[in-house]
């Protein structure tokens, strides 16, 4: 279950890459549950008429950290548990219910660590280019001198992004296309701690 179209898009990508290379990972789906506030009303009303929700043995919620952690937190658990699912205590923790195993994971740290922040800040840490430090730098600066001009932006994490994006061969790609066309690097220490949690969730 992901936030939004970005995170879905993402994570077919990363099932995909998953599926080249190991086993274990065939019969995972993922589903967009829209925003942060949709997710209850997804997981009570619209979850149960997907297919193959019948036969489903075991869930993962991801989602971004966002600016508070423990809220996200919080809020998945609120949201499990009014629907009459078991809620995990914390990420990257599954937890059996009578019918379902059930845990869930934050961008960016996609682990049990206190880490606020979106998966555009898990992804820009991860890039494959080579040296794409120096670039970065560059970006950073221009975003500086454009904020100490009156610039402001809303979401800055995005905003640095889709700025790489456009001084490379992705520009005009949004995350699952980028990703399709290998700038994200999948083998991370963060997207392993994913795998690792999909693995054993699996496992029935």
């Amino acid at each position: 279950m992901c936030e939004g179209e970005d995170t879905t898009q993402f994570m077919i990508r990363f099932l995909e890459y998953l599926r080249k290379r190991e086993t274990g990972f065939e019969s995972f789906m993922a589903f967009d549950f829209g925003g942060i506030k949709e997710l209850p009303i997804f997981l009570s009303e619209d979850l149960p008429r997907k297919p193959g929700y019948d036969i489903a043995v075991s869930m993962t919620i991801v989602r971004d950290a966002e600016e508070n952690h423990s809220s996200a937190v919080q809020s998945i658990k609120s949201a499990l548990a009014n629907s009459g699912l078991p809620a995990p205590s914390e990420p990257n923790t599954i937890v059996q219910g009578d019918t379902m195993k059930v845990a869930f994971s934050l961008f960016p740290s996609l682990s049990k660590d206190d880490n606020s922040g979106t998966l555009e800040d898990l992804y820009i840490s991860n890039l494959k280019e080579d040296g794409v430090e120096h670039l970065l730098n560059d970006i950073n600066f221009f975003l500086d001198a454009l904020k100490s001009k009156g610039r402001n932006f809303t979401w800055l994490h995005k905003t640095k992004l889709h700025t790489y994006f456009s001084v490379t061969d992705f520009v005009s790609k949004t995350i699952g296309q980028a990703t399709e066309a290998g700038a994200f690097n999948y083998e991370c220490n963060e997207m392993n701690q994913l795998k690792e949690l999909l693995r054993s969730i699996a496992l029935i």
